[in-house]
């Protein structure tokens, strides 16, 4: 049973592969197995394997799932692996989680020491350790949660509250909440299975709400979040179905997650300054920053606001940010201590002089150096982007994070949304985007390694995250409740 496991792969549809326990696998007995179909809006996306083992001291619970999802032209296939090892008693050993989604795989291992977790990353033989503290809050390790979860209900709880740890999100708890909604029966292979239906809401993405089954056994059974571009079912399943699930096409996702806006804007390439105005058609707007090129000001409600962005007036940064270590660090997917990226970085800013000029500098390569600028990759990190060229938005910015920071200069991605002209058969849309922030003479400043000049005012930013806790970051969280779910009014576009 993993309450809650799922609250970040419902928003990336991020899927995990079952890796080998740390002693021998003839030593481990299954105690539980279970598959599961994952849907999106009906239509078969992927798979999902659990299993529970001991060795007798030790759980290994495990997690694999994959998922097929078409993006425009392009398919692609995601899995990952999430192996959670800790003691009978409820103490965590080690946790892995394999990230396999795009051409190189990025590797991690939590181990858990007496005052410290020792994080290791691998990737393309490449080994990176560091340090993290550990969790402040209490928090629970998938088996506890278990034990947790039953003695709850066995006192007739109608509501169980917890902390857990998702490697998805990196070792920062997640606040669990599950209120009971009502007993009900589940049919697979023609016998009822009891249940209880309960909602479920958790701390790191506070406007997703999901309405999970479970099993008196607390395995889940089914578990449905409707999400702003569909509904996402995950289901017990029998394994033959499951494997079936991740035959033939998958769901297209990136096409219905484009947002018209109430007009076109000409030559959006050329534009200095421009004001929009946002609008959440379903609960409210979540707080949009006021960062680089882009001030929010209040909307006449809670679904509103307009921002006002130009590109020749960069905003101070916050205090937190001038001291925040996260914005020069190596991480996973933003490797800046990687030799080619330092290469790069060296050979980019060779002829440049000042910060900004270097900067420019580094852009004008990772623009020109992804030569293959496609579809077909999911999310690769600095590290393999830096060796494939290959790409779209996102390698484009955590590949220029990486060479900033490489350089000395303090980056970070940034999230929103681009206007584009016309994009695989689409006109006049805005579509979702990432780019890069880096810290210049105290002030963050906007730079898209996807265009042939530094930035222009048809970016709306949503998020920043320094990429540095987990695939998932808490920063990027509110996304969730923006795609698909948004409206957008030109007011103002200018050219000088």
């Amino acid at each position: 049973m993993q309450h809650g496991r799922r609250l970040s792969g419902a928003f990336l549809l991020v899927l995990l592969v079952l890796s080998p326990a740390a002693r021998g696998a003839d030593e481990w007995k299954v105690l539980e197995e279970r598959w599961y179909v994952m849907e999106l809006d009906g239509a078969k996306a992927g798979t999902m394997h659990e299993t529970v083992r001991s060795d007798g001291a030790r759980y290994d619970t495990s997690t694999e799932v994959t998922i097929k999802i078409d993006r425009g032209p392009s398919a692609i296939e995601i899995k990952m692996v999430s192996v959670f090892i800790e003691s009978h008693a409820g103490e965590p050993v080690e946790v892995r989680f394999v990230q396999d989604m795009s051409r190189m795989k990025v590797e991690t291992k939590w181990v858990f020491k007496e005052d410290h977790i020792e994080v290791t990353s691998r990737q393309g033989g490449r080994e990176r350790v560091k340090e993290e503290p550990l969790p402040e809050e209490a928090w629970l390790t998938p088996m506890a949660i278990k034990r947790h979860w039953l003695e709850q209900r066995r006192a007739g709880a109608k509501e169980i509250v917890f902390h857990m740890l998702d490697p998805q999100a990196g070792p920062s708890p997640i606040l669990i909440s599950s209120v009971f909604e009502s007993d009900g029966e589940y049919k697979l292979e023609g016998r009822a299975i009891p249940v209880t239906l309960w909602k479920t809401t958790n701390s790191m993405m506070p406007g997703m709400v999901s309405r999970s089954t479970y099993a008196a056994d607390g395995s889940l059974v089914i578990e449905e979040v409707i999400l702003p571009f569909g509904r996402m079912v995950t289901r017990l399943s029998t394994e033959a179905e499951a494997l079936a699930a991740t035959r033939g096409p998958g769901p297209e996702l990136l096409i219905k997650t484009f947002i018209k806006p109430d007009r076109p804007i000409k030559t959006p390439g050329r534009a200095k300054s421009a004001r929009f105005r946002l609008k959440i058609r379903a609960g409210e707007l979540p707080e949009i920053p006021s960062a680089g090129a882009q001030r929010v000001e209040p909307g006449q409600s809670k679904q509103t606001a307009v921002l006002a962005v130009d590109i020749r007036d960069n905003l101070a940064a916050e205090p937190g940010d001038l001291a925040n270590e996260d914005y020069l660090g190596a991480s996973a997917m933003v490797d800046s201590e990687d030799e080619l990226i330092r290469l790069l970085a060296k050979a980019a800013v060779r002829h440049a002089e000042g910060p900004m000029a270097r900067a420019q500098a580094m852009r004008a390569m990772v623009s020109e150096r992804i030569s293959d600028k496609d579809l077909d990759v999911a999310f690769a990190s600095a590290t393999e982007t830096a060796r494939t060229n290959t790409g779209d938005c996102s390698e484009h910015a955590v590949l220029l994070c990486a060479m900033l920071r490489a350089d000395g200069i303090p980056a970070r991605v940034a999230t929103g949304l681009v206007y584009v002209g016309r994009f695989i058969g689409e006109r006049n849309i805005f579509g979702w985007h990432m780019w890069t922030q880096g810290l210049i003479d105290g002030k963050w400043v906007d730079f898209d390694a996807t265009l042939d000049r530094r930035y222009h005012a048809a970016h709306i930013l949503t998020s920043t995250s320094s990429m540095s806790d987990g695939l998932v970051s808490s920063d990027l969280a509110s996304l969730i409740q923006l795609i698909g779910n948004l409206d957008i009014e030109v007011l103002e576009v200018a050219y000088e």
